[in-house]
């Protein structure tokens, strides 16, 4: 109730950035680009490197809790750790009247959530999982440097051309061991620091994906996705085990075998003789 309070507050109180505001002396506020619960991320120019960035600020409501503080510094480690052509890459810091704020890359293309609710894009499952992978190569290299997204979601995943990136480091965290079994709502097990938790978001993500080209019949009762959707059952096997039905995956290479596994099926049945 509290935090709820506190948001409402600052929506009142805090109005972003206007278009061609300076920020710090260097930085021309092009657009707004998202608004999240921690900040407000914006697409600048830099008039020293003469480059397009994206400035992202601490929210009001933010700045006077020690935790949001602490959780707008531990964004910016997170993303100094990095380097990585699929991440943003980090530039500098600042304050703008008491206003924290960060500096970073700005990779071009649209959300997978734009894509599919705005464009109308579909993806097939061999799209789909196309596309699983090169997001996998990216969360391996993040796991590798113990470091867990948290947060893996269409909003935070852009797609240009080819290239696939994975944005917004806000719920990134160190991996810790996990103890016990895993939480069963999915609100705790999206925010476990262990190497799941990042699993479980990829076999959302694909959901979302191939949902994309499902269309229900009218009238039809709503069924799980496993009833609904048209594919494979090596695409069932792998959601399975990512969305912890079953048993559960180790690392990106046990994902990353499996999906290889299904492309080449996939690839196989798509051959004219």
């Amino acid at each position: 109730m509290f935090k709820s309070f506190m948001l409402a507050i600052s929506e009142t109180i805090e109005k972003p950035f206007p278009k061609g505001m300076g920020i710090d002396g260097r930085y021309r506020i092009e657009k707004l680009l998202g608004s999240g619960g921690f900040g407000h991320s914006y697409l600048a120019f830099d008039m020293a490197e003469g480059r397009l960035v994206v400035v992202k600020t601490l929210r009001l409501h933010k700045r006077l809790s020690f935790a949001g503080r602490k959780s707008f510094r531990i964004e910016q480690v997170m993303m100094q750790q990095t380097s990585h052509l699929g991440l943003p890459a980090y530039y500098r810091n600042g304050t703008h009247e008491g206003i924290p704020f960060f500096a970073m890359e700005y990779k071009y293309g649209k959300t997978v959530e734009q894509l599919i609710f705005q464009e109308g894009d579909s993806y097939t499952e061999t799209e789909a999982f196309g596309v699983a992978m090169k997001l996998l190569s990216i969360v391996e290299y993040l796991h590798s440097g113990n470091i867990i997204h948290r947060d893996i979601r269409i909003p935070n995943i852009l797609l240009h051309g080819e290239e696939v990136y994975l944005i917004d480091l806000g719920l990134a965290r160190k991996a810790e061991k996990r103890t016990g079994k895993f939480p069963k709502s999915s609100k705790l097990l999206r925010k476990a620091k262990n190497r799941q938790s990042d699993f479980y978001g990829l076999g959302h993500f694909l959901l979302f994906l191939l949902y994309s080209s499902y269309t229900p019949k009218e009238g039809q009762p709503e069924r799980s996705w496993e009833e609904e959707l048209h594919i494979s059952q090596e695409a069932k096997t792998i959601l399975r085990r990512l969305l912890l039905i079953d048993s559960e995956y180790n690392d990106c290479g046990e994902i990353r075998r499996d999906i290889e596994k299904l492309l080449c099926k996939g690839a196989k049945r798509n051959v004219i003789l």
